[in-house]
């Protein structure tokens, strides 16, 4: 009966042990099989690629697929041209090389088995240690990435460490989404004086150098006055329970302001430009 109780207790000090330890050894779990996951994950797109290849017509399909990937950076460019030029009539911009500034990624699995919210992502050398990129979803936010310790993680929209500005509205209320849940962000710190309505439309703006202008986030659904700002809570659009692939943008591009000088009637000299990063 000693031995019974003595046994007993023990297994279930070691239970206890390893449910503390459950979260680390989930994440370290995930990352000692990356590399496994990541060839898999190329296995299985060489298959498809090989398989449509021979099977779908393959040269159409690429072509299509290419042409596909093209239009939608060009989409996000003309979203980004349109809001500044918008906003600020009298700048003109740098050209943005869209093959250069877009990559497209693919999840390569979750950090942690009990948690949707976080991600490992197929990795480029183009993409910089520390510094917090935009993930974009077909057309919509879907959260932001960052590379740590040579891994890139990526931060869904609902997760609470999911942050970025925000416009609301017409007007363009200024404010800054955080991640609640699957289908639910709030965006904090707007002006009290603000006029924002239920059903406003809410997108990036740019101003973080996280996102380009203009992408789509979600829909107001409730406003709630605080002691020195207002909060709403907004619907997202992404799909974020279906992450297979995202858009990630390397770099925003800078505006360039024209600094009016007096033309000379002699050597008829144009305007002088000052580069001005976008803030």
């Amino acid at each position: 009966m000693t031995k019974r109780f003595v046994l007993t207790i023990t297994l279930f000090i070691a239970a206890l042990l390893l449910f503390k330890k459950e979260e680390r050894f989930q994440e370290s779990f995930a990352q000692l099989t990356l590399p496994i996951k990541s060839a898999y994950q190329n296995l299985v797109n060489q298959l498809e690629s090989n398989y449509d290849r021979h099977i779908q017509q393959a040269e159409t399909i690429d072509e299509l697929k290419g042409e596909n990937l093209l239009l939608r950076k060009y989409l996000y460019q003309q979203k980004m041209t349109i809001d500044q030029i918008e906003q600020y009539g009298r700048f003109k911009y740098e050209k943005f090389e869209n093959s250069d500034n877009i990559l497209r990624l693919q999840t390569i699995s979750y950090k942690k088995l009990n948690d949707f919210s976080s991600l490992y992502l197929t990795d480029s050398d183009q993409v910089v240690e520390d510094k917090i990129y935009g993930l974009i979803q077909k057309n919509v936010a879907a959260g932001i990435a960052i590379k740590k310790d040579g891994i890139l993680e990526g931060v869904l929209l609902s997760n609470e460490k999911c942050q970025f500005s925000t416009f609301i509205g017409q007007q363009k209320m200024p404010g800054i989404a955080k991640g609640i849940d699957e289908t639910t962000m709030e965006i904090n710190f707007i002006p009290k004086w603000s006029q924002i309505s239920v059903g406003d439309k809410v997108v990036t703006s740019g101003l973080d150098n996280i996102f380009l202008a203009d992408i789509p986030v979600g829909t107001v659904t409730k406003i709630l006055t605080r002691s020195t700002y207002k909060t709403a809570i907004i619907t997202t659009y992404a799909d974020i329970l279906h992450p297979n692939y995202f858009y990630l943008v390397k770099k925003v591009p800078v505006t360039i302001y024209n600094n009016p000088q007096p033309q000379s009637n002699e050597n008829n000299e144009t305007n002088q430009s000052v580069v001005k990063p976008q803030h």
